[in-house]
């Protein structure tokens, strides 16, 4: 059971697992990146990983949340998946779960996705798709999304569902409609897409230089010692905090109160 007020992450699971028919057991001693995982412990269930990365340009926001992000066993980066802080070919698993309609550059950050993935490594995204921009999701995506991978990666799935229920993903997963393509109407639907890197990437788009494994270290020491910084932060602030119950309990006992 999850502590009221802390950021729950227990749902997430099913979507790395069974809805992508990949076992927990597979995740073991495996890179795993996921772009635009929110402040919530995305990744938290994957304690067989090697590497759980989460890439999102709020991390440094999120670690502000007293929801327990704070205190994750995942690594959260800061940073843009249009230009992402990683070396060619180093994660076993890319996944983008309900985001690749907010990022800015949807092709650059294909591009990107490309790059940072092993070749035998899995791409998994579940996305809205059909859908007018919006503030939030300012990307229109296609049903042939697929179309932008096949130039490095193969498909191993793809399913694309109805917009049933306007209570999320997990709802229309969980009681899938399959879409009606004899239906000619423009409407939103859901897209899962799994795909396999089977030869190496050289992107045209991605005009960034290659990150290289002295960076990538220095990255992940940088958040290393931000991590450190916070908690110390939080461990100050609890203090403060406990030290004015003391004395507010010193006034009560007093009758100074």
């Amino acid at each position: 059971m999850e502590k009221e007020g802390t950021l729950q992450n227990s749902f997430y699971e099913t979507f790395y697992t069974s809805d992508f028919n990949i076992s927990p057991e597979e995740y073991d001693d495996k890179a795993i990146l996921d772009i635009g995982c929110g402040p919530r412990g995305s990744l938290e269930w994957a304690d067989g990983a090697n590497v759980r990365i989460g890439l999102d340009p709020l991390v440094n926001e999120y670690y502000k949340l007293n929801g327990g992000t704070l205190f994750h066993k995942m690594q959260y980066v800061n940073g843009y998946s249009e230009d992402m802080p990683f070396p060619d070919g180093v994660f076993d698993f890319v996944f983008s779960i309900n985001s690749l309609d907010h990022v800015d550059d949807l092709d650059e950050t294909i591009s990107e996705m490309k790059r940072v993935l092993k070749i035998g490594g899995i791409c998994g995204i579940i996305v809205d798709v059909n859908h007018k921009p919006t503030v939030n999701e300012p990307i229109t995506i296609d049903l042939d999304l697929k179309d932008k991978f096949l130039d490095v990666c193969e498909v191993i799935d793809e399913r694309v569902y109805e917009t049933v229920y306007k209570t999320g993903f997990r709802h229309n997963l969980d009681n899938p409609t399959f879409y009606d393509f004899d239906n000619e109407e423009f409407r939103p639907a859901i897209l899962l897409l799994k795909l396999r890197k089977v030869k190496e990437y050289v992107g045209e788009l991605n005009k960034s230089p290659k990150k290289d494994a002295r960076a990538y270290n220095n990255l992940f020491n940088q958040n290393k010692k931000l991590k450190k910084e916070n908690k110390q932060l939080k461990k100050e602030i609890n203090a403060f905090k406990n030290r004015k119950i003391v004395k507010f309990a010193d006034k009560v006992k007093s009758g100074k109160k």
